[in-house]
């Protein structure tokens, strides 16, 4: 049976979160680490470490997040989430940005 919040999920999303879990497998897989080994790491059951790695986005971000950690994957992942490699933000600045600089107005003290 498939949950109310996978049916609302954007295709965008549920194929990111696929690619997700097929890309912490396979970091598990490269370390030779077994899923029962992981599971246990992480904190919870091998079904719910199942689900991670298929992308179900029913399993929550502490999980994922503990995850990436025990893999060692975290560092990557802080990265790629920084306001600094936010590209879509740094282009709405860059979009208002004044189209010339002018000169501070200077403040007379005696106005005051």
């Amino acid at each position: 049976m498939t949950s109310e919040r996978a049916v609302h999920t954007p295709f965008e999303v549920s194929d990111g979160l696929r690619e997700m879990g097929q890309a912490i497998r396979a970091a598990r897989l490269r370390r030779r680490q077994p899923a029962s080994d992981l599971a246990s790491r992480v904190g919870v059951s091998l079904p719910t470490l199942r689900k991670l790695e298929n992308g179900d986005p029913t399993v929550s971000w502490g999980v994922f997040a503990r995850a990436v950690w025990v893999l060692g994957l975290f560092p990557a992942v802080r990265d790629a989430v920084s306001p600094e490699n936010d590209r879509l933000a740094a282009a709405i600045e860059t979009g208002r940005l004044p189209s010339r600089a002018r000169r501070p107005r200077e403040v007379n003290l005696d106005d005051l």
